[in-house]
């Protein structure tokens, strides 16, 4: 028959094959009417891979029938491409929708391996319902040659805690297919395998990113006492890469040996990744002199050193650090200076914020831009001063100053915003102008927006000033 029911429980399941007739159908959604102690109906489209506008009516009549024995009525594992006729028929809001693998065969599930889309969850499915028929299946596929499957068997048995399958995934290590490889170098660290730890060092040097920082992860929850100073030795390393994959693992070690590896390194490291690598690394140890050392390194030669030091002192809450951070932020380096806003701008106080306000005419316009994004994420009223820079000349800034202002006081922010919509020069802006008078709705606006659809010049403000109006 191309209707199947299975009950389990009070579930009721049925499962429909693609080439199902209308009228198998019709009759399906009849035969719930017999069913008693029911209290859900699922619908099993697995089989479907696409269907017909005429058997949208039988669906229908299955959620009516399950409503009148008093059940609930669901639709499972609906694939892309009946999900959008589902759509088109305005009938995804009308139907629950669900995902449910436990009607799938091993083989069915391990198919799934192949659509990215199901990999992770069927994979999730498979180590809460582990049986043996299961098992077996995975097991015959780490024997074979398909990187796919071996590399979602792998982890699908190690996050299972499949300790019998340790010497086969020992074998994956040797795969020729990098995904499987990092497969089994992660599963080997679950499992403690310090036998396979030489292995992992090799790794550090490979070609393939991810599965040198498998590799480094894997190492740090294998390592003994000796691991972070052998580590300590890789970062002397001509390759850029090892060292950075290094720096990683050295972080996840987090002893002593690792931190002191770590700073003796931050002065002599010359590649921008590596540097940046090693002040983000320096910021999770919980040790005396990371905030000097993230402070230094605000000045670095590097950008992305000094967004990494700025980020570090955010994280660790440098309070105590802060007026030397603040005496950066008129720095001649202008990024240095917005650098050392970010980083004092999670931390500061309204009293503190006061230098941010006074620097704010004596720096270039990017530090004023994050001098404005830094009082926006301070609990304080900044409103005053937003009004005396709201004619800034830069454009990126007024927009950035109604956005903050719209935060600390809404009727200022609708009185700017209603005068910058009708002057401003720049569209951007209007634009951000427009938003504020759609969202706090001034006395008004709708006159505002009329006039601006007349009157403006830029398409994107016209579209959306239409779209709002024709919403009304």
């Amino acid at each position: 028959m191309s209707v199947e029911f299975a009950k389990d429980g009070d579930v009721l399941k049925i499962i429909v094959e693609q080439d199902t007739s209308g009228k198998d159908l019709e009759d399906a959604s009849r035969r719930i009417l017999d069913e008693k102690g029911v209290s859900k109906v699922s619908l099993d489209l697995k089989k479907c891979f696409y269907i017909q506008s005429k058997a949208l009516a039988a669906l229908i009549a299955f959620k009516k029938n399950s409503a009148k024995i008093g059940a609930e009525f669901t639709v499972t594992n609906v694939c892309e491409n009946v999900f959008q006729v589902l759509e088109m028929a305005n009938l995804t809001m009308y139907f629950t929708i669900e995902e449910d693998f436990s009607t799938y065969t091993p083989d069915e599930l391990i198919e799934k391996f192949f659509e990215a889309d199901y990999a992770d969850r069927v994979s999730d499915y498979i180590v809460q319902y582990m049986n043996d028929d299961i098992r077996n299946k995975l097991y015959e596929i780490l024997d074979s040659e398909d990187p796919t499957l071996k590399y979602y068997a792998i982890l699908t048995l190690g996050r299972a805690h499949d300790y019998s399958s340790e010497d086969k995934i020992k074998a994956a290590l040797e795969s020729d297919t990098p995904q499987v490889a990092k497969a089994a170098v992660l599963v080997l660290g679950w499992f403690g395998d310090t036998d396979s730890k030489e292995k992992m060092y090799e790794f550090l040097d490979c070609d393939v990113e991810e599965l040198r920082e498998a590799a480094a992860a894997s190492i740090a929850l294998l390592s003994d006492d000796s691991d972070a100073e052998r580590l300590g030795k890789l970062l002397q390393s001509d390759d850029p890469s090892v060292r950075t994959v290094t720096v990683q693992a050295l972080t996840l070690i987090n002893d002593t040996k690792a931190f002191n590896l770590l700073v003796d390194r931050v002065d002599k490291e010359e590649n921008e990744a590596a540097s940046a690598a090693l002040i983000r690394a320096i910021s999770s140890f919980n040790k005396e002199g990371v905030s000097d050392i993230l402070i230094k390194a605000l000045g670095s030669s590097f950008i992305k050193t000094r967004e990494a030091a700025a980020g570090g002192l955010a994280k660790i809450k440098a309070k105590d650090k802060l007026s030397e951070i603040l005496e950066r932020v008129t720095d001649n380096d202008s990024w240095v200076g917005y650098f050392a806003v970010k980083a004092c701008g999670e931390i500061c106080t309204p009293v503190e914020a006061e230098k941010l306000k006074e620097s704010f005419g004596h720096v270039d316009e990017n530090v004023k831009l994050a001098i404005v994004e830094a009082l926006g994420k301070i609990n304080a009223d900044f409103s005053d001063f937003y009004m005396t820079i709201l004619e800034d000349e830069n454009e990126d800034i007024r927009k950035e100053v109604l956005a903050a202002l719209a935060n600390d006081n809404k009727q200022l922010a609708a009185e700017a915003a209603g005068t910058l919509f009708i002057a401003d020069q720049s569209w951007i802006v209007r634009y951000k102008a427009l938003e504020i008078l759609i969202n706090l709705k001034p006395e008004g606006y709708l006159d505002l927006l009329k006039k601006g659809l007349d009157e403006d010049d830029n398409k994107y403000v016209k579209e959306k000033i239409q779209s709002v109006l024709d919403a009304i």
